[in-house]
Formats: C-alpha cells, structure tokens, sequence
C-alpha cells in the first residue's frame, strides 16, 4: 500500500516554476530518496508535503485518501513529520525544551522531569548532546543532532529527512540509519534526500530524481549506478568528482599560529598554511574544529603566543571587522547565521563587506553593484529569477554561491571554508573544489574545515585532526587516510 502518492504536483513562484507536474509515490515502510541539483524542487516538494506551501495544481493521496496539508501543524497532526535543512529551534531554550515543544503539556511535567527524560532519550541515540544545555551555545552540527532527536519522538506514518546527515559525523549518521532500519519495520515509511551518493545507496529502497523542477526519473535504487544517477541529475557527466591540481610551495608560509588557545576548548593549537596548499581541518562533532576558524576570524575569544599572515603579526584579533580589514575571511558553517543578510537581495548581500568600491561620497553607485553581481552570477552559476531576488527565496546551494562570492569580493588573503559543501548538490560540490584549487594556486591560503572525510582525504595536502577539544595531531600527505583520520579523531 502507498503511504503517499502526489499527482501532477505545480507549485509557482514569482519568475519561478518550481515544480512542472510533478509525480511522487511512497510506499508504506519504505525510505524512498528524493535527490537533484539545489533548486531541483525537493524542498519545495517537501514542503508541500509538509503543509508550509499548497500546490498550485495536482492532489496529494495520503494513506490511501486524498488530502490537503493546510499547514505544517496540520501535517503533523496527520502524521507527517519533517525535519527540514534549516536550524529551526528556540535558540534560548534547554536542548531538552527544544526536544519535547509540542509534544509535552508543560503543566504537568517541570523543567527538570522534561530535561531527565530528554536526556534519557538522547543516551538512547548515542548522541553526544546534554539536554540541559541552551540551544545558542550548541555548533550547527549539534542543532542538527537535536532536530533529529526531536523528530524521532513524534509518532509519525511519514517521516521527511532533509539532508539530515549534513552536519553530524559518520557515527551519528550510523546511529540514524540503525534508527531509520528499525522504524521501517513499524510501516513507517521515510523520504531521505541527501547530496552523499553512498548514504543513498546505504539506506534507499526507491529513488526519485528532479531536474529544474521536473521530474527525470523513479524507481528502485538498485536499477541505478551511480553514474547514472549524477547524470541524471546534472544532466551532464562528470568524470572528476574531487578534481585536485594545486601546487604547494613546501617552503613559503602564508599563516602561521602557535599557543592559540580558545574559549572552551582545552587544548592548545599550533599550525601553519603553505602557499598553493589546501590545509584540512577535521575531526568528531564536538571536538572543536569547527572553533578554530572562528576564533581566527574573530568570532570567538581565543589567544596565541604568536600569530603570522604573510610575514606580519597580529597581536590580536578584536572583531570580525578587524579580520576582514586584514585579509581573514570565513565561508562559515551556518551561512543563514553568519553568511547571510536573508531579508537583502542577491546584490546587496555580495557587495555588503566593500562598498567603497561601488560608491562615491557614500553614494552607491547601482550600475556598478548590478555588473559586479551579474559577474558572480555568471562565474559561479547562481540560479536566480533577478539580481534582486531576496536569498531567502533560493535554494541552499544557491545561497552558498553567493556567500562564496562575497568573501571572494573581499579579496582575501586567508579563507576559512568550513563545511562549504554541506547539503549542496554534486555539481556544485565540484565547483566548489574547482575554486578551492584555484584560490591555492593565486597564493591565498586555503584552510578546509570538514566532516566528510572523503573530500578532506582527496582534497587535503595536511591534516590537522581534532579530538575533544584538543590537536590529537596533523597528518602528512603520505599518511591522510580515513583510518588515520578517525584513529585520531577518537583518541586512537
């Protein structure tokens, strides 16, 4: 039997057709994979299964009945529940708060009950996350972990995973399929889109592949290489999937820091960047990766015992603004957060961090900020209606771009990429790693901040591996491997 089945499904958005027609059947204790290029239509799909969008045209059978979502607490009610690619929770609650809003009366259970029993649960998952602690404090990929867990409580017929292993670490992402397996078994049937081809052919009994919001093909997984399905998704072959020709001058150092000592991280850190080199930095949810960058940006309170970019020192770094003004710049983990100005348009958020170059006597000059954002547009193949598009109205990927594009304008000497690929499409993964290769040969240093070990063991010349809060070590060239990195990163 069908859990739910969507028919001719058009969705339209202003200078958009999102979707064209569109057909989708999920079986009853199936996980089916919904996957495209960033602006395909999944999200758009989903969201109509989610009841946040009602379809211009085409009807929705659900459990064997027609329906309508009219809203998203419609949906759930009805027993669909979706974890979506934003971070969306109550950043000044308790992990546990988050966990259980909607699902618990909290006239009848007190904060510490609520906090037990979310703890309980988390330990059930193996998920490393206190229940007691609040939201603001927690890095993307441990928001991601509680999202998961908030959704694992609900008693759903249809469980919708947007790109919910993007930020957590291979482990987790165990964890959750072990989880996914076993609710199969209950009828429980799960649509699964992720940009990780291997996860896809882990998990997925079906697939489904979107094109510019058509529907390309469906059916079994197993009826599918992988190079059939990158094909189908791009509509082009692609015979370089981490495309590497970056020359390191062994002898020129571009970045160096010894003694950096972080806010709530124990350890202390010491690396430098060599020019034309690709520099990793990796390790476990939790172990502070993802702080270095931030603490170099100025973002989070660190010291050092010396600090060098291109020969010059820094004393200190007291603001995002003072790193910017001396050629530090960060491609960051959360790009909604830090990356982003949602609410601006495509052109203001690229030329935001320089505009004297677009103005005069504190007058902008349009015409030169529309062919300076038409440029990026171009290079990086930002899919947008207009130049005016407001970024919350593009895809995921497409957003990235264009925080890609506004550090790029900043014309940087140092770029911290942390998770730049995450929940982006294959194509624009490439890209991605294109311009990574690119910036290294123009002698700007490259640090590489990621979970997913394999574009850090094809991409990286060294690799600094975290663990706990603590440098566990850096690999040459010779010694990266995915054994060598996860003997580190769990204390091997």
């Amino acid at each position: 039997m069908e859990a739910l089945v969507a028919k001719g499904i058009v969705k339209k958005f202003p200078g958009v057709l999102a979707l064209n027609n569109v057909d989708f059947c999920l079986k009853r204790g199936e996980v089916h994979a919904l996957i495209g290029e960033n602006g395909a239509g999944k999200s758009t799909l989903i969201k109509i299964f989610s009841g946040v969008y009602q379809p211009d045209d085409g009807e929705i059978i659900f459990l064997g009945k027609k329906a309508v979502f009219h809203s998203p607490t419609d949906a759930l009610n009805k027993g669909v529940v979706t974890v979506h690619q934003e971070l969306n929770l109550f950043e000044n609650l308790t992990v546990g708060e988050n966990i259980f809003v909607g699902g618990y009366k909290r006239l009848f259970l007190s904060k510490r009950e609520l906090i037990k029993k979310a703890q309980e649960m988390i330990d059930n998952l193996e998920f490393p996350l206190d229940a007691s602690k609040e939201v603001r404090l927690l890095s993307a990929s441990e928001k991601q972990l509680v999202l998961i867990a908030k959704a694992l409580i609900k008693q759903a017929n249809v469980l919708i995973l947007d790109e919910p292993t993007a930020a957590i670490s291979e482990h987790e992402a165990q964890r959750l399929f072990s989880i996914i397996r076993e609710i199969k078994k209950k009828d429980v049937s799960v649509i699964f889109i992720s940009h990780r081809l291997d996860e896809i052919y882990e998990i997925a009994d079906s697939v489904t592949i979107l094109r510019d919001g058509n529907l390309i093909t469906s059916g079994k997984i197993s009826d599918f290489s992988k190079d059939d399905i990158v094909k189908h998704m791009v509509g082009r072959e692609i015979t370089d999937m981490y495309p590497k020709y970056n020359i390191v001058a062994e002898r020129d150092t571009i970045f160096r820091v010894s003694g950096l000592r972080i806010k709530n991280l124990p350890g202390t850190i010491n690396f430098d960047v060599r020019k034309g080199e690709i520099f990793g930095i990796t390790g476990l949810v939790g172990s502070g990766a993802n702080m270095i960058p931030l603490a170099l940006y100025g973002a989070v309170r660190a010291e050092w015992q010396s600090l060098e970019l291109l020969g010059n020192k820094i004393n200190k770094i007291p603001s995002t603004k003072f790193a910017l003004k001396n050629g530090i710049t960060i491609v960051p983990e959360d790009r909604k957060l830090m990356g982003l100005f949602m609410n601006l348009d495509v052109r203001k958020n690229i030329c935001v961090q320089n505009l004297k170059e677009v103005s005069k006597f504190s007058v902008l000059n349009w015409k030169k900020i529309n062919e300076e954002t038409f440029l990026y547009v171009k290079r990086f193949s930002i899919k947008t209606p207009s130049v005016k598009q407001l970024v919350k109205n593009l895809s995921g990927g497409n957003q990235q771009k264009v925080v890609l594009s506004k550090v790029l304008r900043s014309k940087p000497r140092i770029v911290f990429f942390v998770e730049p690929t995450r929940g982006i499409d294959v194509g624009a993964k490439v890209d991605i790693y294109k311009l990574v290769n690119e910036l290294a040969n123009q002698g700007i240093g490259v640090v590489f901040v990621s979970t997913e070990l394999p574009e850090i063991v094809k991409l990286c010349d060294r690799v600094l591996v975290m663990h706990r809060g603590y440098q566990a070590g850096i690999l040459e060239k010779s010694e990266i491997s995915q054994q060598n990195i996860m003997k580190l990163a769990t204390g091997g």
